[in-house]
């Protein structure tokens, strides 16, 4: 603000210069939001070389930090700008930035129960479907002038006794790129265009990680649900990943969670692993209902 208060609004190329005790400080997601911020007041970054040059460093005491900026180049001879900022609300910054949070939009409600379901995308017709497993049915339903309609339909291999534990699950598999069902001691293979055909084999590890990721982490978060039974009210919570691809458990620490009306059934991710479908059984009026998923940045 002092910068852009005092000199004239015009490009200017910024450098960057950083000292042994100061490293770390000056991060790239700093250095935006400086950069951001000249361009919100008028002076464009650029990298004409005619361009005025402001030249941006900081020095680090025990208890504060002293961030200078001065023109190199000036008819007035060299301006200088300097604040002063305690150490310690840096580390507080750092610590205590927002962390995504969830967010759900509700997709499908029926009344017949529905055990797992999974938004898809045909990234050659740009066309949006919605897969349910319901009562018995591999259902397709396909998003029309803003409302999903069913298209077809089928019978799916009968399974054992259904659980909420995610017996019967339709998912994408990021490691195969496909779409396919685990069906108890099954592993089937959908093929999505067309018509409805499974491939079905013997039993396969399930790549069904409730991974999410997005753009203001560099690291993926984890959904899981709670572990009510049928009569309790849920939640998907947003977790910290392990390092190893695994869940951890609802009663550890976790970033977010966004209530649900009734038990969550299933959790299924998208092929960009963006947005997941979740399905859970409405308490209040009985239906079964399948909701986005979705994470959002709020800084």
């Amino acid at each position: 603000m002092k910068v852009c208060l005092a000199a004239h609004k015009q490009p200017v190329k910024v450098a960057w210069q950083e000292s042994p005790q100061s490293s770390g400080y000056l991060s790239d997601a700093r250095k935006k939001v400086f950069l951001d911020q000249l361009s919100a007041c008028g002076m464009a970054p650029a990298a004409n070389s005619d361009a005025a040059v402001l030249m941006v460093t900081m020095q680090v005491t025990a208890s504060r930090a002293l961030l200078i900026a001065y023109w190199t180049e000036t008819a007035a001879g060299r301006q200088t700008y300097m604040v002063e900022i305690s150490r310690l609300s840096l580390f507080v910054a750092r610590e205590t930035s927002p962390a995504p949070q969830l967010q759900k939009e509700l997709l499908w409600q029926q009344e017949k129960p529905i055990q797992s379901a999974l938004e898809w995308q045909d990234l050659d017709t740009q066309e949006r479907y919605l897969f349910l497993l319901s009562d018995g049915l591999f259902v397709r339903c396909r998003l029309e002038n803003g409302v999903w309609k069913v298209i077809d339909s089928a019978e799916f291999p009968a399974g054992g006794r259904r659980s909420r534990s995610g017996g019967e699950s339709i998912f994408y598999s990021h490691a195969k790129e496909k779409i396919e069902l685990a069906l108890h001691n099954k592993t089937c293979e959908f093929a999505t265009g067309g018509r409805i055909s499974f491939t079905c084999a013997g039993s396969d590890p399930a790549d069904k990680a409730g991974e999410l990721s997005f753009a203001c982490e560099k690291s993926p978060r984890y959904l899981s649900s709670g572990k009510g039974d049928y009569t309790q009210l849920d939640r998907i919570i947003l977790k910290p990943g392990t390092g190893n691809g695994t869940v951890v458990s609802p009663e550890e620490s976790y970033s977010s969670s966004v209530d649900l009306p009734g038990p969550v059934f299933d959790i299924s991710m998208t092929e960009n692993s963006k947005a997941a479908s979740a399905v859970v059984k409405n308490l209040s009026t009985g239906n079964y209902e399948v909701y986005r998923i979705t994470a959002v940045c709020n800084n």
